[in-house]
């Protein structure tokens, strides 16, 4: 866009330019996209639309001002302005020690506008014209940052609301789409654009955020998934205190593959700082599978109670064995909750606290470390060899009397394996650090800020790619792995088991024509027995599901070319969760089938353009088609479109989140949780520089006064 002073060449190298920058600047356009005195327009909205379009062409934003009413409060007068016009506020003040902020105005007095008339018809004419303006206009390069240029379309906000499902901000998202689109001046909004569809959800959601969530599952259990559960618990003014919910897919789960669950504590998931716990196990590819959720107010007894009682009753006792960090209450309350339950320590979690316990500098430098871990991790050892292991490592570094070690070695029958020998699972036991990974992971999807709505939406997110990279480890199990060994057992190994379960038993096939050999072999009562020695593990083994190199053996020296069905757990099969369940999953359904056919109708029309350019391979000819066919198309969808047609912003939040807002609040929000583990806060930087002061008061340029608010968190009034 050109733009030019009324005389002047407007040359950067022009001293007259230079000197007469406060003459009139005349926006350059054609005599059709210009307003004049006389023009009729059948309605005020028509003749904005004109002049905002006359503006957006000539570079310069436009806005709606004052109009004049007769006695029946109809428009009789309108007027349009300039968004520069106006003075600039008189940011002035007699409190002298209140410090000023460096501020800029747009406002630069100049009365450029157009205003309207009635014409007694319906309609209205233009009465006035004033094209004139005292400042530049913008151009390439500018014209992006203005408002007439700026509009978050649909698929802005489906982009923005499915780029924070999966933790990326609005900062990144809107990198992203530029990187989508070609460049800046085409993406149609800037970052603080992108960042206000967040603000937008959150001032949506407001106070019915627990009442969204729990209507939401209530929805999912009548509607989608009629095998969805979920419990709740309020304080005595009805504020959410507990959470908890599990779907049909995470029960068929827990019933295959629920025999050992792992869970702790993480933190930073939402904005009322509750305790975010899932649960979890170890499926058939050895990957971590959720199978439920909850959410606490603290981490105390009676909270985590609360939340075994909830997993109790819908998932039942058939749990063998709990992994869980050092929480004395958590212990309390698991060892109440399901009496008989092996309950075990998180090695990870303990093994990682002795450089703190023991300074850093010494579990660094000194050979303590390694001999202590080949003591603690070994699958192998005895409960004896262990006990001598430890006392040997301690009295050689001298920290007999160290107060936190003796506790440990007190709790030794609750985190070190030698002790779990008798389960059928060790092998699942032994690892540990479940949890631990399966928080980073949901941690990658949630942001300490996200309302519970937010925070479900994302953790359902983190839920399906989860689930989908099951399927595609399923997918892959289609695939017939490449024997090593060359012995007709490992083929039916790879037809029983999933590909990772048939390295891992492809390993003990290999081991079994190794170092293991027999010494003697005798047979008693029709019962053949064979004494075998192996120099590594000396007669003892771990127990995992599955056949150990031993067992191997003995099946090769008797010429059994497949393992007993007796001997295989299906746990570790192909398909387990779809095979051995007993649970009868309905077909989910969308809560909202004409959104869902309308998002998938959206998505092929996006893949058909892109397939369009694709084609083209980029020549002018073909791309030249292309853009005439969409605007041909483009034009014909604004005739038949209706200005009332457009739905309100809620509405359309509502649409795109999947969440709506009831109209009587039930059950209040949690109130901010003050965890435990909590210290006083950490002063950053910024307000060490203050030297300790507070943050000074400013200018609110809407209720006028000075304080710790601006004009977009105001509550007062103009």
């Amino acid at each position: 866009m050109l733009n030019k002073i009324n005389t002047l060449d407007p040359s950067p190298n022009s001293d007259d330019f230079i000197r007469d920058l406060g003459d009139d600047w005349i926006p350059d356009c054609s005599t059709e996209q210009k307003p004049y005195v006389g023009q009729l327009f059948p309605d005020v909205d028509t003749s904005f639309t004109f002049y905002h379009h006359y503006g957006s062409t000539c570079g310069f934003d436009s806005r709606r001002s004052t109009e004049r009413k007769n006695k029946l409060k109809k428009t009789t007068r309108k007027y349009f302005l300039c968004s520069r016009a106006g003075s600039p506020e008189d940011d002035t003040s007699e409190d002298v020690s209140i410090k000023k902020r460096k501020t800029t105005s747009a406002k630069c007095d100049y009365p450029a506008k157009l205003i309207i008339a009635a014409d007694g018809n319906g309609g209205f004419f233009v009465k006035k014209f004033i094209e004139n303006h005292n400042h530049s206009f913008a151009g390439k390069g500018t014209m992006q940052f203005l408002r007439c240029s700026r509009s978050l379309t649909e698929f802005h906000k489906r982009f923005i609301i499915d780029a924070a499902r999966l933790n990326i901000g609005a900062t990144r998202a809107h990198a992203i789409f530029k990187s989508m689109i070609g460049s800046y001046e085409n993406v149609g909004a800037t970052v603080v654009d992108f960042k206000k569809i967040s603000r937008d959800i959150k001032e949506y959601i407001g106070k019915h955020d627990a009442d969204i969530l729990i209507q939401k599952f209530k929805d999912i259990q009548t509607s989608s998934d009629n095998n969805f559960h979920f419990e709740y618990k309020t304080d005595a003014n009805n504020h959410l205190t507990q959470l908890f919910w599990a779907d049909g897919v995470a029960r068929r789960n827990f019933e295959v593959f629920g025999d050992v669950v792992s869970f702790d504590a993480t933190y930073r998931t939402n904005k009322y700082g509750m305790v975010f716990i899932p649960f979890i196990g170890i499926d058939n590819h050895w990957k971590s599978v959720t199978f439920v959720a909850a959410l606490l107010e603290k981490e105390d007894a009676d909270n985590y109670k609360w939340a075994c009682e909830a997993f109790k009753k819908f998932f039942g006792s058939s749990v063998k064995c709990i992994v869980t960090d050092q929480d004395p209450a958590m212990k309390i309350e698991i060892e109440e909750c399901f009496p008989g339950v092996k309950h075990r320590l998180c090695m990870w979690h303990i093994m990682k606290k002795f450089p703190e316990k023991l300074r850093t500098l010494f579990c660094a430098e000194s050979p303590f470390m390694d001999k202590l871990k080949k003591i603690v991790w070994s699958d192998h050892s005895s409960i004896d060899e262990f006990e001598d292991g430890w006392n040997d490592v301690i009295s050689e570094f001298e920290l007999r009397d160290n107060t936190w070690l003796k506790e440990m070695f007190a709790l030794r029958s609750y985190w070190i394996p030698a002790f779990f020998n008798d389960e059928p699972m060790v092998g699942l036991i032994r690892t540990t650090s479940r949890s631990e990974s399966s928080n980073f992971f949901f941690n990658h999807f949630v942001q300490k800020g996200d309302t519970l709505s937010e925070f479900y939406l994302c953790f359902h997110s983190a839920l399906e790619k989860q689930r989908n990279n099951n399927g595609l480890l399923n997918h892959k199990d289609d695939l017939m792995p490449i024997p090593k060994n060359k012995k007709k057992i490992e083929k039916d190994v790879a037809e029983l088991y999933t590909k990772t379960m048939f390295y891992k038993i492809q390993e003990e096939i290999t081991a079994s024509c190794g170092d293991v050999v027999m010494e003697d072999m005798f047979v008693a009562d029709e019962v053949k027995s064979l004494k075998l020695r192996d120099p590594f593990l000396k007669n003892k083994t771990l127990r995992v599901g599955y056949l150990c190199s031993h067992g191997f053996l003995c099946l090769s020296l008797s010429g059994i070319p497949f393992i007993p069905r007796q001997y295989v757990t299906n746990r570790w099969l192909k398909r387990a969760e779809e095979r051995f369940s007993t649970l009868v999953l309905s077909e989910l359904s969308n809560l909202n089938p004409e959104e869902d056919a309308k998002r998938t109708k959206t998505r092929d029309c996006w893949f058909e353009f892109q397939g369009c350019i694709s084609d083209a391979s980029g020549d002018i000819e073909h791309i030249d088609f292309i853009h005439k066919s969409l605007t041909v198309m483009r034009n014909h969808i604004k005739d038949y479109s209706k200005l009332g047609d457009i739905a309100p912003k809620h509405t359309s939040i509502s649409d795109f989140i999947g969440l709506k807002v009831v109209e009587e609040v039930t059950i209040l929000p949690p109130n901010q949780s003050n965890k435990k583990g909590c210290r006083k806060r950490i002063i950053g930087a910024a307000e060490k520089s203050l030297g300790g002061k507070k943050w000074q008061k400013r200018k609110c340029r809407k209720c006028k006064k000075f304080a710790f608010h601006d004009s977009r968190n105001c509550t007062g009034q103009n």
